[in-house]
């Protein structure tokens, strides 16, 4: 048979089509900047990270600002400060200022000696603002502070392994202009011990309401020693004591930016009996959407056992409830823990007409998803699936329903995500819910006691749904670690934030404050599989269809140093990242804050290839670090390169007849 020209149409046809999948789009990551500079005790911890788009003057027609706030603490061991670090410049250039200078200060309490210190701060960053007279572009920061202003109702823990510690108090700072000025106010007087503060917001679309939120877990007895049931660092706020409770404060937009105070706060839970054995809530979630505010948190049972069970809030930002059991919405039989959330309201569902119900069949309606940890056992560590379950708005089977109701929630069925036999055991979850689209990620091994004994390894999985969680899909092993020589820390799964409009609600000049609903950026940590584990690289990628297929897996950080703690932000067009870790030199103990940015690019650039991928069983399959699935896209040179020579094959074959 002589070759035709259609069969040299057909080479070339084929040669495009390979070109043509060469140019599809990765995140090229920019060079990491160190941001934590200013503190010469180089010993940074536990950095937070917020954005914000703002108009700096009412006359701006458009948000001329878009600053990235990031809190931290650094300071010697013992002795630290707050630090803001704030950019404006996609974080190529970062500004730093301390918002607590008592950090070392000497602190007498009764006879006892001690250091002030500031822990773990928290940050909750308004999306978009306008700033009138120095006020509206608004963020919150949380900590815990040894510092009780010198007040007679501090008191002493000695529960602690590091010897006797003065009870903590919770502070809070505002900014109202984007996170270049800060006031502090404490909000505890060192009579209870506070842990694990969680600051929250909302803002509507046009500005005209808002408001702002804390919880926190306060124990009458002291921060507890922890029972080593996780990776953390120990005396986290896991074990508490009887009759510790979930506390909570607000302030409306108006009020945080007119410096009024947060009032006194306020006990949620109900957990009033202090004998040993009866019930104490710890680790509390908070979220505001649209006004409502959601609390989650476990509790033990108060029974005189170890088992703990996850309860549910929901009211009011404005009205909290008080002394309130809550409803328990895990099994009760179990031991339930580590309760996590993600919420949408009717505008993020984006039904047809908008009313996120499930009533008149256009949408599934899933305001809340809800994750925790759930076991059979009450041994500390026990091996423990993923638990899943819903807050549904259908006003036909609920009147009054709004998907934010415990009775919305109690009316859904808890689904086990991550079961796959008696021996397996997941953690570590995180979840993004966009309208119907619902992913979820965890670490799982599939044999607990060879991953105990560390001959065993555990990967980091995703399941999703396309129908708000009626149904999924099956776990797909995003590391595939060759060998129980590592393993998989830290996993985080973020979707994109809602489309930013301005106040008036038209369109902003800027196409990337247009949501892209189908971009989920993901990221995990390694370390070495041992006892005293050593934090090794960080890895990310990212889908741009929900999750069907998946980028190829770059290194995110790594070297000689120690990554870990990742934290990832994008504008709402999914076309940028912003990632954040922190990064520990073993060789001269120093500890920063490091950041860089990320800009979708053209794919050959791609500088980590993944080996071949594996199936998506839980199983420790091999092959490195690759997209554990036959979906994922490969190196997209090679049927270039392959159509290129196709077609210098037909033309000689053609020139020859």
């Amino acid at each position: 048979m002589k070759f035709k020209r259609k069969h040299l149409a057909v080479l070339v046809g084929m040669a495009v089509a390979g070109a043509a999948y060469a140019a599809t789009y990765y995140i090229k990551l920019d060079p990491p900047v160190v941001v934590s500079t200013q503190d010469p005790a180089n010993n940074a911890f536990k950095a937070k990270m917020g954005w914000i788009s703002y108009k700096s003057d009412p006359a701006q027609a458009q948000y001329d600002v878009k600053a990235q706030v990031l809190v931290y603490a650094d300071g010697p061991a013992g002795a630290q400060n707050i630090w803001i670090a704030r950019s404006t410049d996609n974080g190529a250039t970062w500004a730093q200022q301390k918002i607590t200078t008592n950090g070392g200060n000497p602190l007498t309490i009764g006879a006892s000696n001690f250091i002030v210190t500031n822990n773990k701060p928290n940050i909750y960053v308004a999306p978009i603002g306008v700033v009138s007279s120095g006020k509206g572009a608004d963020a919150l920061v949380t900590w815990t502070s040894s510092d009780c202003g010198g007040l007679p109702t501090q008191k002493i823990n000695t529960n602690l392994n590091t010897g006797p510690q003065p009870y903590m108090c919770l502070w809070a700072a505002r900014s109202t202009d984007g996170g270049v000025t800060w006031i502090a106010q404490r909000l505890t007087d060192g009579s209870l011990d506070p842990d694990e503060d969680v600051p929250a917001g909302y803002m509507k679309s046009d500005l005209t309401a808002g408001g702002f939120a804390i919880s926190y877990q306060a124990d009458p007895a002291g921060l507890q020693q922890g029972d080593a049931e996780g990776p953390g660092d120990g005396a986290s706020g896991a074990k508490v004591s009887a009759g510790t409770n979930i506390w909570y404060t607000y302030l409306s937009k108006a009020n945080f930016e007119l410096g009024n105070a947060f009032p006194a706060p306020v006990q949620v839970s109900d957990n009033n009996d202090t004998t040993i054995g009866a019930a104490g809530a710890s680790r509390a979630n908070l979220a505001i959407s649209g006004g409502t505010v959601v609390l989650a948190y476990e509790e033990t049972k108060g029974d005189g056992s170890s088992g703990k069970q996850v309860v549910y809030h929901s009211f009011l930002y404005t009205t909290p409830q008080t002394n309130n059991p809550g409803t328990v919405i895990s099994n009760t039989f179990n031991n339930a823990r580590r309760v996590r959330f993600l919420l949408q309201g009717n505008d993020a569902i984006a039904d047809a007409d908008l009313d996120g119900d499930a009533a008149d069949g256009d949408t599934k309606g899933v305001h809340v998803a809800l994750l925790w940890r759930e076991s059979t056992s009450t041994v500390p560590a026990a091996a423990a699936d993923i638990v899943f379950r819903r807050g549904i708005k259908d006003t036909t089977l609920r009147p009054g329903s709004t998907g934010f109701l415990a009775t919305d929630v109690t009316a859904d069925a808890p689904v086990n995500l991550s079961d796959t036999g008696a021996a397996d055991n997941a953690l570590a979850h995180r979840g993004v819910l966009r309208g119907e689209f619902v992913a979820v990620a965890y670490d799982q091994t599939p044999d607990k006691a060879a991953a105990d004994a560390y001959t065993g390894t555990y990967n980091l999985f995703i399941k999703r749904s396309t129908d708000g969680g009626t149904t999924w899909g099956a776990a797909k092993n995003m590391s595939n670690l060759p060998n129980a020589s590592t393993r998989v820390v830290e996993p985080r799964l973020v979707g994109t934030p809602g489309t930013i409009k301005l106040p008036d609600g038209t369109a902003t000049a800027d196409l990337s404050d247009v949501q892209n609903r189908n971009v989920v950026f993901v990221a995990w940590g390694t370390e070495t599989n041992e006892a005293v584990a050593k934090p090794l690289d960080i890895y990310q990628t990212r889908s741009t269809d929900q999750g069907v297929t998946y980028e190829q897996v770059q290194l995110l950080a790594s070297g000689v140093t120690e990554q870990s703690e990742a934290q990832l932000r994008s504008p709402p067009d999914g076309k940028t990242l912003g990632a954040l870790w922190m990064e520990f030199n073993a060789a001269n103990g120093e500890e920063d804050v490091m950041y860089l940015n990320g800009v979708e690019t053209v794919a050959p650039d791609v500088p980590v290839t993944p080996p071949p991928a594996t199936t998506t069983s839980s199983g420790d399959g091999g092959g490195g670090c690759a997209i554990g699935s036959s979906e994922a896209p490969f190196d997209p040179v090679l049927p270039m390169l392959a159509g290129l020579g196709l077609i210098g094959f037909g033309l000689r074959y053609f020139r020859r007849n």
